[in-house]
């Protein structure tokens, strides 16, 4: 006879297994997990009310070193009855300067004119005056030298001693060094004040770099004025001195 299941007595209970669908809480609770991770790496409420606590430096550096370009700006007045013929007396003269100074070495592209005329009707109702002027560049002292002895010798009107000043290679050079130095010192000011105020520097909230071009003080040299012609005279020397570079920077930095 084949087996037959026999029924369950009215003593014994059936009993029944539920699994929990592990499959969909698990990434809830992955995701918990890592929501709790985030928070203990960034820890937002170690910030709470601390963004306020800062502390200001302002880091600075003075450079000192010797200027390398010269720049002539010599002036030529011309009056005449006739505005063409004191046109034609400006033109004739800029272009006897130009002429030399490029002879003496001077390259075209560091040489600029300009003239502009009036009438005087203060002086002379009838006359008319031409002002010439030009702007010489020079990057060497012998040459710069050469161009000033020449330069005394054409009636300029003012003067004729260039000023000293920095290239714009060099000046960049300086700049980045200063640049350097200042942050340098800002940082010092900041770890000085913390050591003995006893708190910790953090990092930076803001960096505040001042702009180049209000920062460069050229020192100017002595003053050769122009001689009348045929005047026999020695040029004065050209002195450069040095010129000095200052940079600031200002930084904010969170305090600890």
């Amino acid at each position: 006879m084949d087996n037959v299941p026999e029924e369950p007595t009215s003593n014994q209970k059936s009993v029944t297994f539920h699994v929990p669908n592990i499959s969909g809480q698990l990434p809830i609770t992955l995701a918990l997990l890592l929501i709790i991770a985030m928070l203990a790496i960034w820890r937002p409420w170690s910030q709470v009310g601390t963004s306020a606590r800062t502390i200001t430096v302002t880091g600075q550096a003075d450079i000192t070193a010797t200027p390398d370009e010269y720049t002539f700006t010599p002036e030529y007045q011309f009056t005449s009855s006739s505005q063409q013929q004191a046109l034609s007396d400006s033109t004739k003269k800029l272009n006897e300067v130009v002429a030399k100074v490029k002879a003496l070495g001077v390259a075209d592209d560091k040489i600029k004119t300009n003239a502009n005329g009036y009438t005087d009707n203060y002086y002379d109702s009838g006359s008319s005056t031409y002002y010439a002027s030009l702007t010489i560049t020079v990057d060497n002292k012998a040459l710069a030298q050469k161009v000033q002895d020449y330069l005394l010798t054409t009636s300029p009107t003012g003067s004729v001693t260039p000023s000293a000043d920095f290239s714009k290679a060099k000046k960049l050079q300086l700049t980045n060094s200063a640049r350097d130095q200042a942050t340098k010192d800002a940082r010092a000011k900041a770890d000085q004040s913390a050591h003995n105020l006893g708190f910790k520097i953090g990092k930076v909230k803001v960096f505040q770099d001042e702009p180049e071009d209000q920062l460069v003080y050229p020192v100017y040299g002595g003053v050769a004025e122009g001689l009348a012609s045929g005047t026999d005279a020695t040029s004065t020397p050209i002195k450069q001195g040095q010129n000095d570079l200052t940079y600031q920077v200002t930084v904010t930095y969170y305090i600890n």
